[in-house]
């Protein structure tokens, strides 16, 4: 699953801080964020799960907790939601 380079790049803490304009609104903001959170616990621990992981790998290499953080979320089974008719 190939990352959309379209998509604009979100730095997360250089958007908490204020200090970077994603072009997003805050309800887009907020609406990737309940889109990825349905996500997360419908793939954790999944061949898609892993697949997203090996796809977003590269632009989290070399930082510390993002690389651990992006692995616990999607190929731990401690993630996943018991309620998902996804699998």
């Amino acid at each position: 699953m190939p990352v959309d380079k379209s998509t604009p790049q979100l730095n997360a803490s250089s958007y908490l801080d204020g200090k970077e304009d994603t072009g997003l609104s805050d309800e887009e903001i907020e609406v990737r964020l309940a889109i990825a959170d349905y996500v997360i616990r419908r793939v954790a621990a999944t061949p898609n799960g892993q697949q997203i992981f090996e796809a977003l790998l590269p632009r989290f290499e070399n930082k510390y907790p993002h690389h651990k953080l992006l692995s616990l979320y999607l190929t731990s089974p401690g993630h996943i939601d018991p309620n998902s008719s996804a699998r």
